[in-house]
């Protein structure tokens, strides 16, 4: 609990970061915050840049748990992993399918509202608040950013510091750079790349430019890990820059493992499956051979009741706000461990009338589950990549390049980590389609709650067009299994205009 007062500590520390990095705030009428604070002299230590670098969390969390409520909502929700039917911050519209193809040939239509694209930009407004879903994202992870930007700034002022601890807190501050211009840049059309801290400028640039700034940044960490003096003066900044809370051991081989699997991130989550070239896989390889190999060296967040509470989603899905997808349900291989672990039966059609799509035939098993429970201090949220996902990496770049038996063992191993009690594939004469497919199915189970069902749908070309075979629970509690869902979903969002209303950006020039 003592990391937890030292974040309060920062939280002083850092006011004003979000009226100023990137003018998210809907009452922000100036872009430049004339009141930035002063950082506290504290800063020029080593154990007062520790502690400004534990700060970073509060900024990741995003206000007590939005960024992994909304925003790992949106992301689940897009991915068709889970559904919300409630307004609340937007949600609804967010996963506001085109149209529903019953069994029958019936064509089914929201029964209000537009299509997404429609419905985001009609909220992509500051009077919308809380409801435009587009700032969330953007407001945490440039939050990130300004804070990585002050640490940077601040270095040469530490007065008793090693060069291997001034390394780790570089590290420290370009790690999370770069995962905040991967999140940005995943997610987003544009952005801007900035470096000082409490400024901003209206140089907006595209998001494959932020994907590659984030790349340029995870170069750079690399030689700055590896050319670290003292490997032991560098972890113990390192280790004492986490939360005790947390139990992740991040040091230097940790932090290395961790990049590796970033830039897979930025490679598969935003390039198409069918653009994607033997080179590209084989890169994959390259890279998730020497990716995260232990979820003790994953960066992830606990419930606390100190800093995210219940608000964030392996609590909030508890309480209806959100419902695993019949689409998910179906994709679950039989005599799985999980599926009765994580779900029980319970069909809910058509919520208060807000459309068919919505409608589930289960919702969550009791808390306490592997993947849901209210308790402090269980569960685990991942901001970045985990061993399930880097294998499952591994599995469908060796099943893309031929080689299905080796991709396949990385697929089971998977299953087994997870306890889903299912034969192993290893030795079944899997076709490359039939390999595909289980990893898939895997990907969406094995990695649910972790924010990146949307990229998975939105690479394969599903979120922004269509899904047959499905599975839909229509108005009168009929389950159909051969519908056809239209979704039309952006594959990327613009720009939330809490920020362009006040930074000119060259693309919404009329």
């Amino acid at each position: 609990m003592k990391n937890f007062k030292y974040i309060l500590a920062v939280l002083v520390l850092s006011m004003g970061i979000y009226s100023c990095e990137d003018n998210i705030l809907e009452t922000n009428i100036d872009p430049v915050n004339k009141n930035s604070p002063t950082i506290n002299s504290t800063v020029t230590s080593v154990t007062g840049m520790t502690t400004m670098g534990r700060g970073v969390y509060t900024k990741v969390i995003d206000g007590f748990g939005v960024y992994m409520w909304f925003t790992y909502g949106y992301h689940e929700t897009m991915g068709d992993n889970l559904t919300m039917p409630w307004g609340n911050f937007g949600g609804r519209w967010m996963n506001q399918t085109e149209s529903v193809t019953l069994d029958d040939g019936t064509v089914v239509f929201p029964p209000s509202g537009g299509t997404q694209p429609e419905e985001v930009n009609i909220r992509n407004t500051r009077a919308q608040g809380s409801n435009n879903a587009t700032s969330h994202e953007w407001r945490a992870m440039y939050a990130v950013n300004n804070h990585a930007n002050i640490m940077l700034e601040n270095l040469e002022k530490l007065e008793d510091a090693t060069p291997s601890q001034t390394d780790a807190f570089k590290a420290w501050a370009f790690w999370w750079k770069a995962y905040a211009y991967s999140r940005l840049g995943s997610m987003y059309e544009e952005g801007i790349i900035n470096d000082i801290s409490f400024e901003t400028n209206s140089n907006f640039v595209s998001n494959t430019a932020l994907i590659a700034e984030s790349n340029r940044l995870l170069s750079e960490l690399e030689s700055i890990i590896n050319g670290t003096a003292s490997v032991a003066e560098f972890d113990t900044v390192l280790n004492n820059l986490q939360l005790s809370d947390l139990n992740t051991t991040i040091g230097k081989a940790a932090l290395l493992e961790n990049i590796n699997t970033l830039r897979t991130r930025n490679l598969v989550y935003n390039t198409k499956t069918n653009n994607m070239t033997s080179a590209d896989w084989n890169q994959v390889i390259s890279w998730s051979d020497n990716g995260v190999s232990d979820n003790k060296n994953a960066f992830i967040m606990r419930s606390n009741p100190d800093l995210v509470n219940n608000n964030w989603l392996p609590s909030r899905v508890t309480g209806f706000w959100y419902f695993p997808s019949p689409r998910l349900i179906q994709d679950i291989n039989p005599g799985d461990a999980r599926f009765d672990a994580y779900f029980r039966p319970f069909v809910f059609p058509n919520p208060r009338g807000r459309g068919i799509q919505y409608g589930m035939t289960h919702f969550w098993s009791k808390s306490p589950s592997a993947i849901v429970d209210n308790a402090a201090n269980t569960i685990a949220m991942y901001y970045a990549g985990s061993l399930e996902e880097n294998e499952l990496f591994l599995a469908e770049a060796k099943i893309r390049t031929g080689l299905i038996e080796e991709g396949l063992a990385h697929l089971d191993a998977v299953r087994t980590l997870q306890s889903s009690g299912l034969d192993a594939t290893v030795g079944t004469l899997l076709t490359e389609a039939e390999a595909l497919e289980e990893i898939r199915k895997e990907r969406r189970l094995g990695l649910i709650m972790r924010s990146v069902a949307f990229y998975d749908a939105r690479r394969n070309g599903v979120s922004s067009g269509s899904r047959t075979g499905a599975v839909v629970v229509d108005a009168a509690g009929n389950i159909n299994t051969n519908a056809t869902i239209k979704y039309g979903y952006l594959d990327y969002w613009p720009a939330p205009e809490n920020e362009t209303d006040f930074n000119f950006s060259p693309s919404t020039q009329n």
